[in-house]
């Protein structure tokens, strides 16, 4: 073999040496992690958050373990039909520290992207995970045309203390699990982490099918042919609420959200008036003994 054949077969062969599926979902992970990075959205954390910002996790355990409290986006990348490939993005927390909290939480936000002729990648459609699959989900989508977000990550609204996601920082106080979305901050991405594919995760991320948060539920496609119909067919540039069968059922619980709320700031108020009444009470006790003559 001459000196030229060895170098013309080195350049061949090497790009294809260097492939790696390690997720095995038919996908270079080098590739899913450029994608990963060119859509990465814009997070807003509300102010007041009260878990501080999305965690990492120590790899290679079953079961989630806080690493630290430092901005990092957990995502993953995998084929879908007709060429496209699914992104989707997870900021996870320590906990939900809103009304009815837990540990953990596993929240996201996903796009439909596809290859154009001149080799390049455009966004079709975004969606948006709010209190999805229970009765209060608020969950929504847009054409990513409607966001700004057909070459690059649209802007996403994180509501306090329940890590809802939002397209559209006005629909957030629809949510019945209490969500605000005042806003406070961009949130500085330390780091975007692909996790791989159920069964095959990547980077340590082996405790993303544990039973103790609801992530291993969301490791599934978030554009169904119904979605993407509903999602399509909006003419209007406008984020479209998708849960729309839900609303009838809704009604009530908002209300009784409002409910809560307004006894919540009543008990609020009421043991600030008792407390400032103490401590007037306390002071006035206080200058009669220093009155009294000895």
């Amino acid at each position: 073999m001459t000196c030229r054949l060895a170098i013309v077969l080195l350049l061949v062969c090497a790009p294809v040496a260097a492939a790696q599926d390690r997720d095995r979902d038919g996908l270079d992970d080098a590739f899913e992690q450029a994608l990963l990075q060119r859509f990465v959205p814009s997070f807003y954390l509300s102010a007041g958050e009260c878990d501080a910002a999305p965690a990492s996790f120590v790899p290679g355990t079953t079961n989630p373990m806080l690493a630290a409290k430092d901005g990092t986006i957990h995502a993953r990348a995998f084929p879908s039909a007709a060429g496209a490939v699914e992104l989707q993005y997870f900021h996870l927390w320590a906990r939900d520290c809103g009304r009815n909290g837990h540990d953990l939480d596993a929240e996201h936000v996903s796009a439909l992207v596809e290859p154009q002729p001149d080799g390049t990648w455009t966004a079709r459609l975004w969606y948006a995970a709010a209190h999805e699959d229970t009765i209060c989900d608020q969950s929504s989508g847009a054409r990513a045309a409607t966001l700004d977000a057909v070459t690059s990550g649209p802007s996403v609204f994180i509501s306090r203390g329940k890590h809802a996601s939002y397209l559209d920082a006005g629909q957030c106080a629809r949510g019945c699990g209490g969500d605000a979305c005042p806003l406070g901050r961009p949130l500085q991405v330390h780091a975007l982490v692909n996790i791989g594919e159920p069964g095959a995760p990547l980077n340590g991320a082996t405790w993303m099918e544990s039973g103790r948060w609801s992530l291993g539920a969301k490791l599934r496609s978030d554009f169904d042919p119904d979605v993407r119909s509903s999602l399509d067919r909006g003419e209007v540039a406008r984020v479209i609420a998708l849960a729309t069968h839900l609303r009838p059922v809704q009604a009530p619980v908002l209300a009784g959200d409002t409910a809560l709320d307004a006894i919540a700031h009543a008990r609020d108020a009421a043991g600030k008036a008792l407390g400032t009444t103490a401590s007037r009470v306390a002071r006035g006790l206080g200058l009669m003994r220093r009155r009294q003559p000895r």
